[in-house]
């Protein structure tokens, strides 16, 4: 019997979300098990990870900063996965920006947000402190910081859903989990082929840029055309380390494809906050990666190992050795 996707949609992260399998007409119970156990995964993960959540690990971390608390493996794995990123990025992405965006008026979850002129923030600095205790399953952050873990819990928790679907279908063929656009994909996809992941064209609404092609890993998108907020729709949710405020002369959106989706929504979120001319150098300087950047003008810059197939004339698809 030929093989199918089967997709389970569900809402969690304050976005749409959906786990899918690869399967054939005989193999539903395994396969609504597998999808079950990533659906449980990510709903496990939010708990933990949500800044907008005062229950959660994360929150009590930050509302106890200089202490030492307590907190669920799945943070502890979470703040290990931010610092590598902080390292593998050069600091272009920062876990402890927090404070930065809650000064710029990000303080609440997106569809609660109200008009307001962003602060300065006068205490915060790039690179705070983040301690790990992996015995004693605690962890600590510098007095005065606080962590952010929006975009790259998200990949963390895809790829954490994938690995629990695995875990309960040992012989899943494939999966793919999406939440909210932050992909982790292994396996075969239905036809056999690598995962075909379509990518949405910034400047136009409804378009696609191409199709990416990917046989494991992670894809994600971070960009300032969405989620913009401020008295004049100015603003957005991308902190530029250097600065402390919402990044100017970046990108309209930058897509990553790496060895897994936290990896990939880290880098996606440095390419987004980097001019459009340097993407080819931060890319060529971390092999492994593909990247699709999008200036508000011009030419798309396509560069690393992205197999792109394009849907528009003007997307050329030439990668540039490195």
């Amino acid at each position: 019997m030929a093989a199918r996707l089967d997709t389970l949609p569900f809402r969690a992260m304050g976005t749409a979300c959906a786990v899918s399998v690869t399967m054939s007409g005989d193999e539903r119970l395994r396969a609504r098990r597998a999808m079950d156990a990533g659906r449980a995964e990510v709903v496990a993960c939010e708990l933990v990870l949500s800044r907008f959540d005062r229950q959660s690990d994360l929150s009590r971390l930050n509302s106890l900063n200089g202490e030492w608390v307590p907190v669920d493996e799945r943070l502890l794995a979470a703040l290990e996965a931010a610092l590598l990123a902080r390292e593998a990025t050069g600091g272009r992405f920062d876990p402890t920006i927090l404070p930065a965006l809650v000064a710029a008026g990000y303080d609440r979850s997106f569809e609660q947000l109200t008009p307001h002129a962003p602060r300065v923030v006068r205490s915060w600095r790039a690179g705070a402190g983040i301690e790990i205790d992996r015995p004693g399953r605690r962890a600590r952050i510098e007095a005065g910081a606080a962590v952010d873990l929006g975009g790259i819990g998200k990949g963390f928790s895809a790829d954490r859903a994938l690995q629990a679907m695995r875990a309960a279908w040992p012989g899943l063929p494939g999966g793919l989990v999406d939440l909210g656009g932050d992909i982790a994909v292994w396996g075969a996809s239905p036809d056999g082929s690598r995962w075909r992941v379509a990518i949405a064209d910034p400047r136009e609404q409804g378009a696609s840029l191409g199709v990416v092609r990917i046989a494991a890993g992670g894809v994600a998108t971070s960009g300032r055309d969405q989620r913009r907020f401020g008295l004049r729709n100015e603003l957005h949710h991308l902190i530029d380390p250097d600065t402390g405020v919402p990044a100017r002369g970046g990108p309209l959106a930058a897509t990553v494809v790496a060895a897994d989706a936290a990896a990939a929504e880290a880098h996606a979120t440095a390419l987004a906050v980097t001019a459009p001319l340097a993407a080819r150098a931060y890319v060529a300087e971390r092999p492994g990666l593909g990247a699709l950047v999008v200036p508000e003008t011009g030419e798309p810059v396509i560069t690393g190992e992205l197999d792109l197939a394009a849907h528009r004339t003007r997307v050329r698809v030439t990668l540039p050795t490195t």
